[in-house]
């Protein structure tokens, strides 16, 4: 079966087919929740809010034009703001650390390991600044290209590229503190 290119299903969704709302939902929403997972780190909170950001894209998906920024730049500008959002109502800029996560019949020893570089990739990610942090989670994370990174972030993609850089400078500077050894 043949997968529907996103410029056709937000064109058909503008056009009225309520449809493929769903099926822009099962392929974004948990890049999305990733995105918000790794800037609030609280499950819950990163839930509520990726359920906000498609209740916030079906309301404007009227007004948005695929020549101006891709359809995935622009959900993680909806996620984006919506963490900055999130961090001004809490008044807490701090990313705690994430829970640990079980996934049935997983070997105990993977589920520790996947666990503590989580918790230490939190910890790390926490020491960047907020567009280093964005960036790294946006690339590495999320798979995105410079150039929807760019887009995401109101940003050049010279600029991504100099984030980028000195995201991962910083994150190997932290890890060589802690005596981490990395690939």
């Amino acid at each position: 079966m043949l997968e529907i290119s996103t410029p056709t299903l937000v064109a058909r969704a503008q056009n009225g087919e309520t449809a493929v709302i769903g099926e822009l939902y099962d392929r974004y929403h948990l890049s999305i929740f990733r995105y918000l997972y790794y800037r609030v780190g609280d499950q819950q909170a990163a839930e509520d809010l990726t359920s906000e950001v498609f209740l916030r894209m079906i309301r404007a998906l009227n007004g948005y034009r695929p020549q101006s920024v891709a359809f995935e730049a622009w959900l993680f500008q909806i996620a984006r703001n919506l963490a900055i959002d999130y961090y001004r109502k809490m008044n807490d800029g701090k990313i705690t650390p994430l829970e640990e996560h079980y996934v049935s019949g997983e070997d105990p020893e993977q589920r520790l390991e996947h666990t503590l570089t989580s918790e230490l990739l939190s910890k790390a990610l926490a020491r960047l600044n907020e567009m280093q942090r964005d960036v790294i989670v946006l690339r590495f994370i999320n798979g995105l290209s410079i150039t929807q990174v760019a887009q995401a972030l109101h940003k050049s993609e010279d600029a991504i590229k100099a984030l980028q850089r000195r995201g991962l400078s910083a994150l190997r500077e932290i890890l060589s503190e802690w005596e981490i050894t990395y690939v």
